[in-house]
């Protein structure tokens, strides 16, 4: 959660001075017209997206990068940025994150003065410290880590690593024991999503189940059509069995743009396969691990069962699983080996009911005699343990509000877990069953608390159909509020995601010179609820835009910013509100950031096109088109008009996202540009999804020149 150069939640500033004329690179232009649904789409930039006109495409995104490089290179600051940024991270330094127990101990990141980050385990909460592993380093080469998974009873951790961004995705095991990689490599394997491979152990520890990519040089093909294969230790990677997937088992079929995901559980022997649908609600299957055949696995349909993401766990022959049914989600018991209709375990809460969390981890864990249950309200989280054999329902006795995150079981029945905000880091606490005890981790103190310098609060903001949209906001204590900040707003709104707002030193640039950092809720997300969620996604996303441009407006007519001073700021999904955001209201806004983004979903193929079809319509009908259509930030832009200035920050070794079509919308916005404010391009030609080091930078130097700040502007 922390430690991570998170550029999709940080920075921004505001605007002022007047600009030169950009001297931007110049693409050709190519006639083309098609006819979709009786929608004409015309586009000379078009041809970018042809797979024979890519070394053209990459050329020009190149001229564009490093034009964009000279400018924010030339801007003063990068260190007063960087030490900032550093000296809030150093404030963490004793602080450990990404706790995990296994194996009867327990697992975490610190960073140690002089030496970096590691991978350290206590064989007890009493024992001292044990350093495990720096980096990944395999026949002198250096990997990044982008996810672990440990074994349960063996001193095993499987890794998923990457090279170059997020290219060259594999596994290998660490034997955390010899402190030495096992000769096994497998790959290529899946991004299942941002966060990496989907993978799990075997209730025995004898072997891994993993999703592997289809082979395949085509962009949207290596993200669909994966099969879930075994690989067991000390075998040949290269005779590991299917055992799920498309063209797997005769006897279940699978859509080109379902994407498999893999389970096993603490005190079960099932194996959970879910498949996350583009187009329907996602589903899932189930098998006896004892039973895993290859294409003959006996594979049993949950019937009825809509699956919310990573939302459940199992115990014995039973899921218990958050789903749809109530407007705040409630909890269902399935039985694997029948695969019968769900049953009611857990009704609908008076808060909305988790399934996951702001770390995309499952808010659901079962224990050998209870479950728990995250519920979520913006800003206060609560924790429920519920009796597997009378369902009597208890809270665990949280002192505060608080967001919490990382539930994992710890032992046969106690939970560990952290608690944060957005002006105090990660506190981790272990939940002792039998004693119905709370307790911080004797060695996670202290805890880094910047509420004497920081202050954050909730707003509830008036939509214009009279919904009121919940917003979070951190400022700098003592800041006037109602004084015309600079201010940006970021938000995401899309397949029930939620967001807590946690301590990010990414963002005290931002929050040091007098900003205002907002983080709007709108519809689309899951913070509150099925109904919230539903309400901004097809056919009515466009009350997740709306939603945006009403947080804007508010902060604009209660003074708490100046049209000259307001952003909007998104990653991936959240840049359909970016980009129809300021195509909607151009007036309100300084500037937009548009960080690993979707301008263009209507003609969009690739496997973020495909996987978005629920959200936004679906391409093959006409309904679905036109809200695909409607979303699209590239065929709404404003002609003729003054446009805020727009930074477009792109990885290109995106997983899922393809470089082209963030190049087409800076030259067409470039074009229609009628005012002075630069469109940039910025292209992170190692980096992937979720960006890094030069993005945050790049980002804040942008916002604080277009703020106008004094002390970064061009020379």
């Amino acid at each position: 959660m922390r430690n991570k150069l998170k550029l999709i939640s940080l920075l921004s500033v505001v605007c002022g001075p007047v600009f030169a004329q950009y001297n931007y690179p110049v693409a050709r232009t190519e006639p083309f017209d098609t006819l979709i649904f009786d929608q004409k789409i015309s586009d000379e930039y078009f041809w970018m997206s042809r797979k024979n006109n890519e070394p053209e495409m990459l050329e020009f995104a190149k001229q564009q990068s490093n034009l964009t490089q000279s400018y924010l290179d030339s801007i003063p600051g990068t260190d007063a940025i960087m030490n900032e940024i550093g000296d809030g991270y150093f404030a963490l330094q004793n602080e450990i994150w990404n706790v995990k127990p296994a194996n009867g101990g327990i697992y975490y990141q610190r960073d140690i003065p002089e030496e970096g980050v590691w991978l350290c385990h206590r064989a007890s909460m009493d024992s001292p410290e044990e350093k495990v592993l720096k980096s990944a380093f395999i026949q002198g080469k250096k990997y990044s880590i982008r996810k672990r998974v440990f074994s349960r009873n063996s001193p095993l951790v499987a890794m998923m690593l990457t090279e170059n961004g997020e290219a060259n995705p594999h596994i290998r095991i660490f034997d955390l024991a010899k402190k030495e990689f096992l000769p096994d490599s497998i790959g290529p394997v899946m991004f299942n999503d941002s966060r990496g491979v989907s993978m799990t152990w075997l209730p025995d520890d004898k072997g891994l189940l993993y999703t592997q990519a289809p082979p395949t040089e085509k962009h949207h093909e290596k993200y669909y059509n994966g099969k879930i294969k075994l690989h067991i230790l000390g075998e040949k990677t290269e005779e590991d069995v299917a055992v799920f997937g498309s063209g797997v088992n005769p006897d279940i079929s699978l859509k080109d743009i379902e994407t498999p995901y893999v389970y096993s559980f603490n005190h079960s022997p099932y194996i959970i396969a879910r498949l996350r649908a583009g187009d329907r609600d996602n589903y899932a299957y189930a098998v006896h691990y004892s039973k895993l055949n290859g294409k003959n696995t006996p594979w049993v349909l949950l019937k009825d069962y809509v699956n919310l993401s990573d939302g459940f766990d199992a115990n014995g022959q039973y899921l218990y699983a958050v789903t749809k049914g109530a407007d705040r989600y409630q909890v269902v018991k399935i039985n694997m080996e029948t695969g019968d209709s769900p049953a009611p375990f857990l009704p609908e809460q008076p808060a909305v009911i988790a399934f996951s969390d702001s770390e995309y981890r499952s808010g659901i864990v079962a224990g050998k005699d209870v479950l728990y249950v995250l519920t979520r309200q913006v800003g206060d989280m609560q924790i429920l343990k519920v009796d597997f054999k009378t369902t009597a329902a208890y809270r665990l006795p949280l002192s505060s509000k608080t967001s919490i995150a990382q539930l994992s079981l710890s032992g046969e029945n106690d939970l560990l877990f952290g608690t944060f905000s957005a002006t105090r880091s990660t506190q981790y606490l272990l939940y002792k069953h039998a004693e119905n005890k709370l307790s911080p981790l004797p060695f996670a103190e202290p805890v880094y608390d910047a509420g004497g310098q920081l202050q954050t609060e909730v707003l509830l903001v008036p939509s214009r159909d009279g919904k009121a949209i919940p917003v979070s906001i951190v400022y700098q204590k003592g800041l006037n509020l109602k004084n015309k900040n600079p201010l940006i707003i970021e938000a995401y709104g899309n397949s029930g995601a939620s967001h807590d707002m946690y301590y990010d030193p990414n963002m005290l640039p931002w929050l040091t010179r007098g900003g205002i950092y907002a983080y709007a809720h709108v519809r689309g997300g899951g913070e509150m609820g099925e109904d919230w969620m539903q309400d901004g996604q097809f056919p009515n996303k466009m009350n997740s835009i709306n939603d945006v441009v009403d947080v804007a407006d508010y902060f604009v007519k209660q003074v708490y910013t100046s049209p000259d001073k307001q952003f909007v700021m998104g990653g991936s999904a959240g840049t359909f509100l970016v980009g129809m955001g300021i195509n909607q209201r151009p007036d309100l806004f300084a500037g937009g950031l548009f960080l690993a983004g979707l301008p263009d979903i209507a003609t969009y193929a690739d496997a973020a096109g495909a996987r978005e079809q629920k959200s936004v319509g679906t391409l093959g009908t006409k309904e679905g088109f036109e809200g695909a259509y409607s979303v699209s930030s590239y065929y709404h832009i404003p002609t003729n008009k003054i446009l805020p200035a727009m930074f477009i920050s792109h990885g290109a070794t995106d997983y899922i996202l393809a470089l082209h079509p963030a190049v087409r919308y800076a030259a067409r916005l470039q074009k229609e540009q009628q005012g002075e404010r630069p469109i940039f391009l910025f292209v992170d030609w190692a980096g992937g999804h979720n960006g890094g080091e030069l993005d945050i930078l790049y980002t804040l130097k942008f916002a604080l020149w277009q703020s106008g700040h004094p002390d970064f502007q061009l020379k």
